[in-house]
């Protein structure tokens, strides 16, 4: 049974829920890298598995490093999220990452690892793409 939900799980998300962030920056230009926010992982879950998931977080290193394990179906995976110490939403953001990496583990956004890395113009000043 657990790999049928898996297949589920690992089905790729909607494109409007795929998000882009740059990797590397050179000069006008930026290595751009797919993402999906925690939310889509969690709407993932919710309705593949309904109610029969949990997940428990341990925080280590004053919030910059948080564990994560995830429970599906009886099954336990876990894995770190780890975070800059001098940002303000630390712990938010190693949460955010223990938890779509524990995820990744059931397949849950794991094909965003294999999409090809492209680079894209990038806006330095804004910090973001053009779209062109």
């Amino acid at each position: 049974m657990l790999e049928d939900i898996r297949n589920e799980l690992a089905k790729p998300f909607a494109a409007d829920r795929i998000e882009w962030k740059p990797q590397a920056v050179s000069g006008s230009r930026a290595l751009a890298l797919p993402y999906a926010d925690s939310r889509a992982y969690q709407d993932r879950l919710n309705s593949v598995v309904g109610a029969d998931w949990e997940d428990k977080y341990t925080v280590l290193e004053a919030g910059a490093v948080v564990l994560c394990e995830l429970t599906i179906d009886g099954v336990t995976r876990s894995d770190i999220g780890e975070a800059d110490p001098q940002d303000r939403n630390t712990a938010t953001s190693a949460l955010a990452q223990s938890f779509k990496r524990a995820c990744c583990k059931f397949g849950v956004g794991s094909y965003l690892y294999d999409l090809p890395r492209q680079w894209f113009d990038w806006d330095p000043e804004r910090k973001q793409f053009t779209s062109n």
